[in-house]
């Protein structure tokens, strides 16, 4: 698979809606997958809640 830096797997853009629509500005992050462990998943929402909360402020 083609990995953009080793960070994010390919990305599947689907018709699907999932509350989105209910707000502006609604995202969904899905974090680790079958092959992660929970580790990996915690570490990596680390570091995303950093730069959310630098975004945000």
């Amino acid at each position: 698979m083609n990995y953009i830096h080793g960070l994010f797997r390919p990305i599947i853009v689907r018709n699907s809606r999932y509350n989105q629509h209910l707000t502006k500005a609604a995202v969904i992050i899905e974090v680790g997958a079958t092959g992660n462990t929970m580790e990996q998943c915690l570490v990596s929402m680390k570091y995303l809640s950093k730069v959310i909360s630098e975004v945000v402020k």
